[in-house]
């Protein structure tokens, strides 16, 4: 007599788990719209079900609630702001070249401006205070990954001093991309990618 496969084995296929992956996407992606136009704090469950076409038992089978929905939005960005992060020049560079760099950067803010977008939205409110901060470390480590001095100010446990201009530098870099991108014709936000150049010049160069 044949051996009887474990009742789990059944329903954990390769087809199934493909169709499961790919629920998941479409949730994250309709959520992150939501978030992104509406805001998270507005934003429901319901909504986040009608958008990604799904009944919301189907959604809740997924999801518990939304803040697990954004936790994995911001899961999915991370590696692929670190990896455009980590293209920083070091750990020496010119201002030119940080100029050049920080115009490249703001290209791919432009293709991630709604999970960048909602992270700004976050700051607002200090219930996620800590998870921030940690989601800026993992950041500042890209930054680092030829810049000592962003390495060292990555760390949570980093001089005060240190962790504090390496946060307001990234704070800085984005909200400079952020403005130009609204307007890449004003001379001010052209003058901000400028400014935010300098100020990582000056950072690197002590």
């Amino acid at each position: 007599m044949a051996a009887t496969r474990p009742k789990e084995a059944k329903y954990n296929t390769p087809l199934r788990q493909a169709q499961r992956d790919l629920t998941r996407q479409r949730i994250k992606d309709a959520a992150r719209d939501l978030f992104y136009r509406q805001h998270y704090d507005s934003t429901t469950m319901d909504e986040i079900a009608v958008a990604a076409g799904l009944r919301r038992s189907t959604l809740y089978l997924h999801y518990k609630d939304k803040a697990e929905i954004l936790a994995d939005v911001i899961a999915d960005f991370v590696p692929r702001a670190k990896v455009q992060l980590a293209t920083l020049p070091g750990p020496h560079p010119s201002v030119e070249q940080i100029r050049r760099w920080i115009r490249k950067f703001a290209k791919f803010v432009e293709q991630e401006r709604a999970p960048l977008s909602i992270i700004l939205e976050l700051r607002r409110d200090r219930a996620y205070a800590r998870t921030l901060e940690e989601l800026t470390s993992q950041l500042m480590e890209g930054l680092g990954a030829r810049n000592p001095r962003f390495e060292n100010a990555s760390r949570m446990d980093a001089e005060p001093a240190l962790r504090a201009r390496g946060l307001l530098l990234f704070r800085q870099l984005t909200y400079s991309c952020e403005l130009y991108l609204d307007d890449p014709s004003n001379d001010r936000n052209k003058a901000l990618l400028s400014v935010t150049a300098g100020d990582f010049h000056a950072f690197l160069s002590d």
